[in-house]
């Protein structure tokens, strides 16, 4: 009871003028470095929250852009499969005679067994079908496909390679005449 008398009996005095500032100053918030608060928001837990339409509508839009990159993906891939190989490579004439064949294409690992786009040209006169490429250096398996049913190999190359499936394929060796010669 006497603590409380006496500080009630304590006149009220002012606090100094430079206590309030240099108390907020030693509080004051110090500003760490974006790496240490970029790691802090990092590992600080989130919540998400969405409404159905939401959801739906984001759902949506990750459907339509993955229909269009495999879109162009397989589009891309037929292109690259479907067309021959563009001037600058070595230029290959592939010749069968099969005079009795209605139609003939060639297939191989340079268009990725794609008849399409590789469609070879009859000669009436002599009665061979050829088809002129242009391939870059390296190693190709290939044949020829008849009638769009029957695949055979080039009867007239010099290797063959099993296909795995019980056939053959011919082998082309395309080289770009850089060799050193002894």
């Amino acid at each position: 009871m006497l603590i409380a008398r006496q500080i009630r009996q304590t006149p009220y005095l002012d606090p100094p003028v430079m206590l309030a500032p240099s108390v907020l100053k030693a509080i004051r918030h110090k500003r760490f470095p974006i790496r240490f608060r970029m790691l802090r928001w990092a590992r600080s837990p989130r919540s998400l929250t969405f409404t159905p339409l939401q959801a739906a509508f984001v759902a949506s839009l990750l459907i339509l852009v993955s229909a269009v990159g495999v879109s162009h993906l397989l589009q891309s891939d037929y292109r690259h499969a479907s067309q021959p190989a563009a001037p600058g490579g070595v230029p290959i004439t592939l010749t069968l005679s099969m005079p009795e064949a209605r139609s003939v294409s060639v297939v191989g690992t340079f268009n990725a067994w794609d008849q399409k786009g590789f469609e070879m040209r009859k000669d009436q006169e002599k009665g061979a079908w050829t088809l002129m490429l242009h391939l870059p250096a390296g190693h190709y398996e290939y044949a020829f496909v008849l009638d769009g049913k029957e695949v055979i190999p080039d009867p007239r190359a010099e290797l063959y390679s099993d296909d795995g499936f019980g056939n053959q394929n011919a082998v082309l060796i395309v080289g770009n005449h850089h060799e050193r010669t002894s």
